[in-house]
């Protein structure tokens, strides 16, 4: 994989966070009401526009599943170590972009481009895994007590259970109905990366150490988690380099749309994702290199 077409990759990733950088400069609002509409609606679309268009197999569902699983937690093991070593227990929002990657609008591509359509059909597979994870676990995080019952609040959770239902069951919804989740889940990536960089714009980069501790955690040691995952359960194929692919990827967009939504140091959430992103420009060609 030549670093150009990484690089090509990644360069429309900046672009868009950094119109959400320029926009801000001169034009001011509330993201309350763009978060709600990710939230609520633009978010489980991609869910259902994805999952309608790409047949499951659920021994790849398990396998893929229990390893985003366990990376998410090792990762989790591991920030947890990091801020009681250093004594800033108080950060709770540090958990989020250590432990749930951007396993779709990066990894998606890079699978694509490295592995083919197979590749990219594992890597949904991994992505839904994840989507599921942040919208349970990451907002119990970020919310604390109460936070279990709050993802039921949301109908990312209802729209994953009945898409992925469907899609077992072999049964298609009407075209029409598809299209529109289509053009609306569409919206999610580009609404979550301008938010982004519109946050960017104002917040302090505080906590640089932390920040880039968050990163060599959430990009090193997710590869670590992940290799010890394919190795220990005898994972191999495309599911083991797609697992690995993905698990090296930087810190997911959502994390500030989360961090933003439950007010839970938002500042060092979007640090550490912009932060993260910079640094896999590197780390990604070694990662692809070692992996292919």
């Amino acid at each position: 994989m030549e670093i150009v077409k990484v690089l090509s990759i990644v360069f429309p990733v900046f672009s868009i966070i950094g119109l959400g950088y320029l926009f801000a400069s001169f034009r001011k609002m509330s993201l309350e009401p763009i978060i709600d509409l990710l939230l609520y609606l633009t978010i489980p679309a991609l869910v259902i526009s994805s999952l309608s268009h790409r047949k499951l197999v659920i021994a790849d569902l398990a396998v893929v599943s229990f390893s985003a699983l366990v990376v998410v937690l090792g990762t989790g093991v591991l920030a947890f170590l990091y801020l009681k070593a250093v004594g800033r227990e108080d950060l709770r929002g540090f958990y989020l972009p250590v432990m749930f990657m951007n396993s779709g609008n990066m990894s998606f591509p890079l699978a694509l481009l490295a592995f083919g359509p197979e590749g990219l059909s594992v890597a949904v597979l991994y992505y839904i895994a994840i989507s599921v994870l942040v919208y349970s676990l990451g907002i119990y995080i970020a919310k604390g007590k109460g936070g279990l019952s709050e993802m039921f609040r949301l109908p990312l959770i209802y729209s994953a259970v009945i898409a992925i239902g469907l899609n077992i069951a072999e049964v298609r919804m009407p075209e029409a109905l598809i299209t529109t989740f289509d053009m609306l889940g569409a919206a999610t990536i580009p609404v979550m990366q301008v938010a982004l960089g519109y946050r960017l714009y104002s917040a302090r980069l505080a906590y640089p150490g932390i920040s880039l501790a968050g990163t060599a955690i959430r990009i090193g040691g997710g590869i670590a988690v992940a290799w010890g995952v394919v190795s220990l359960f005898g994972i191999e194929g495309l599911n083991q380099q797609i697992i690995l692919l993905s698990s090296g990827m930087p810190a997911a967009v959502i994390n500030f749309v989360v961090s933003h939504r439950y007010q839970v140091n938002s500042d060092l959430v979007a640090s550490t994702i912009a932060l993260s992103t910079l640094v896999s420009v590197f780390t990604t060609p070694v990662l692809l290199f070692w992996i292919m």
